[in-house]
């Protein structure tokens, strides 16, 4: 136990209120931009250039339904991650000034 408390003692930390590092958009932009960019190196690592055969199925016409699924997915995951916290940071502002 004291393990866990000495530090936090020796340890100046800054007065006033701590956020969420998610509580800002340009964060969970740039973790859905990584997530993104990461899913893109595994299908090509995995499936060489063949992994651009997915756009094309099940037929040619929905190629640009499917790159411009590619582009907006970041997007939301970034807006839901951002979502979800605020609203968590929101629901417990509003719990804790009602005590």
């Amino acid at each position: 136990w004291a393990g866990a408390v000495i530090p936090w003692k020796l340890i100046e930390l800054p007065e006033g209120e701590f956020a969420a590092p998610t509580n800002d958009i340009n964060t969970t932009v740039a973790l859905a931009l990584l997530t993104s960019f990461s899913y893109f190196y595994a299908g090509l690592s995995k499936k060489g250039l063949g992994y651009f055969k997915r756009y094309v199925n099940p037929i040619p016409l929905l190629l640009p339904i499917n790159i411009l699924e590619d582009f907006t997915k970041p997007l939301s995951l970034s807006f839901r991650l951002f979502g979800n916290v605020l609203a968590d940071e929101l629901t417990v502002t509003v719990l804790t000034s009602l005590v």
